[in-house]
C-alpha cells in the first residue's frame, strides 16, 4: 500500500494571466494578472497531501525569490526537502495564459528545476510503500533528463513508480522516454498526449504488462487500462471549468491518496475525477481538495 509521495518532478511558480483570447503572432492582448504561486509538481504533492498522503520533495529549488516562495509553499503543505538550494539559480516560472472557458497555455522559463546531477539524487532514502512521481517536464530538460531517466529507470521493485508525460513529451530525448516508461507502475496522460506517443496501441507496447495506464479525458471522466482486462470507464463530474491549470496533476495526488486509503482503482480514480473536477471550477494552480472541500462540493454547496 501507498504511504507516501515522492517527487522527482520540479516545483516551479506559477504566474496566472487572465486573457479574452490568445493574441496573434505580432499581436497584443490586454490581461489581468490572476496572481502568483507554486506550481508544476507542487500541484501533485499539495492535492496528495491535502487528502492525507504525505509528501517528500526530491527535486530542485533555487536561491531567490522564487525559491523562497516554492520552499514557503511546500512547507504548508508539510512537504519535507532532499536537496539544498542552488545558490547560483533561482527556481523557474511559467507564465499560464488563462482563457475564458478554463484552458490554458503555458510559456516556462527554467532556472534550478531544470538542473539535475545524479549525485544529487543519491542521498533519497526511499522507503517501502512510497510512490515516486516523475514528470515528463524534467524528462525534456538537457541538464536533468538523463540523470532522472536513469535514477528513475534502476528504482527498486517496490517503489511504486507513477509518470506523467506532460505536454512536452514530443521533445523527450527517445532512450530517455523508452528507460522510464519500462519501469513505470502507473502511467497518467492525457488524450492530447497519448495521441503525441503514437495512441493506445503503441503506448501500453512500450509499458509493462503490470503498468496501469490511466488515460484523463476532463469533463467526460478517465479510463482505466490493464493488460487482460477491459478498458473501464470512470464518470467525471460536469462543472462550469474556471481555470484547468494543475487539473491533471490534481488528478494523480487525489488518485494516489485514494490508493493510499487502500481503495479499488475504480474508487480511486472517481476519487481523483472528483479533485480534479473541484480544482477546475476554481481559480489558480494547486487548487486540490481537503476532505471537507471535496465533501462540500459532492453535497452541491459551493463555499
Amino acid at each position: 500500500m501507498i504511504k507516501r509521495l515522492v517527487s522527482l518532478g520540479s516545483v516551479i511558480v506559477d504566474l496566472v494571466l487572465e486573457v479574452p483570447a490568445l493574441p496573434d503572432r505580432g499581436g497584443d492582448v490586454l490581461a489581468s494578472q490572476r496572481g502568483m504561486a507554486a506550481g508544476g509538481a507542487f500541484n501533485v504533492l499539495s492535492a496528495a497531501a491535502r487528502l492525507g498522503l504525505p509528501g517528500l520533495y526530491a527535486g530542485p529549488h533555487g536561491m531567490g525569490p522564487f525559491g523562497d516562495l516554492v520552499r514557503a509553499a511546500l512547507a504548508r503543505d508539510g512537504v519535507q526537502l532532499v536537496m539544498p538550494p542552488n545558490p547560483h539559480l533561482d527556481t523557474g516560472w511559467t507564465l499560464a495564459l488563462v482563457e475564458p472557458d478554463g484552458e490554458r497555455t503555458f510559456v516556462t522559463v527554467t532556472g534550478a528545476d531544470a538542473v539535475v546531477f545524479p549525485e544529487a539524487l543519491r542521498p533519497i532514502e526511499y522507503r517501502d510503500g512510497d510512490a515516486v512521481y516523475v514528470s515528463g517536464y524534467d524528462l525534456a530538460y538537457p541538464d536533468a533528463g538523463a540523470a532522472i531517466a536513469e535514477h528513475a529507470a534502476a528504482l527498486a521493485p517496490n517503489l511504486v513508480v507513477v509518470m506523467d508525460p506532460g505536454p512536452l513529451v514530443v521533445d523527450i530525448e527517445s532512450s530517455r522516454l523508452a528507460a522510464v516508461l519500462g519501469r513505470v507502475d502507473v502511467l497518467s496522460l492525457n488524450r492530447r498526449e497519448l495521441e503525441a506517443l503514437g495512441g493506445l496501441r503503441q503506448v501500453t507496447g512500450r509499458v509493462r504488462p503490470v503498468t496501469t495506464v490511466i488515460l484523463r479525458e476532463g469533463p467526460d471522466g478517465a479510463t482505466i487500462h490493464r493488460a487482460g482486462s477491459i478498458p473501464e470507464q470512470v464518470p467525471s463530474v460536469r462543472v462550469q471549468a474556471v481555470d484547468t491549470s494543475g487539473a491533471g496533476d490534481v488528478h494523480v495526488g487525489a488518485m494516489l491518496a485514494g490508493l493510499a486509503r487502500g481503495m479499488s482503482w475504480p474508487d480511486a480514480v472517481l476519487f481523483a475525477n472528483r479533485a480534479a473536477a473541484y480544482a477546475v471550477s476554481r481559480p489558480g494552480p494547486a487548487a486540490g481538495p481537503t476532505d471537507a472541500e471535496l465533501e462540500k462540493f459532492r453535497a452541491g454547496r459551493w463555499e
